[in-house]
């Protein structure tokens, strides 16, 4: 296991923010902090069955990372599905943002910057 950890830091690392973006929206929706409009993107992708992709998602990751599953093209629908758990909420964050007039935010930067980095990972690593 610690050789697949030294191998698949980069998705570990993934596993774990998309583990974050969940207690995030968990913490700032429980607190009430975090009060999107009505009818936003936002709105809906703080529902319960988006955060529980994002935990679903972030699971398969961990488990690629842990044990460098090799069966039923595992490393493909991981990626594919990590790509487009980030994606769906970069969008959200920028239709957000520029519905209240922002430019862009931490959480569309963030979004960005880790989305640029797997696909950067599944381009370079393979």
């Amino acid at each position: 296991m610690r050789n697949n950890i030294r191998h698949n830091w980069l998705w570990l690392i993934s596993a774990l923010e998309t583990y974050m973006l969940g207690a995030y929206f968990i913490a700032t929706h429980s607190t009430g902090n975090f009060t999107p409009p009505p009818n936003s993107v936002l709105d809906m992708l703080d529902d319960p069955p988006f955060i529980f992709l994002l935990g679903v998602v972030g699971t398969v990751t961990l488990i690629y990372s842990l044990w460098n599953v090799q069966h039923f093209h595992y490393k493909i629908i991981m990626t594919a599905s990590l790509t487009f758990v980030w994606l769906l909420f970069l969008c959200g964050f920028v239709i957000h943002d520029q519905m209240r007039g922002n430019l862009l935010s931490i959480p569309s930067m963030y979004s960005f910057f880790v989305l640029i980095r797997i696909v950067l990972t599944v381009l370079l690593k393979g």
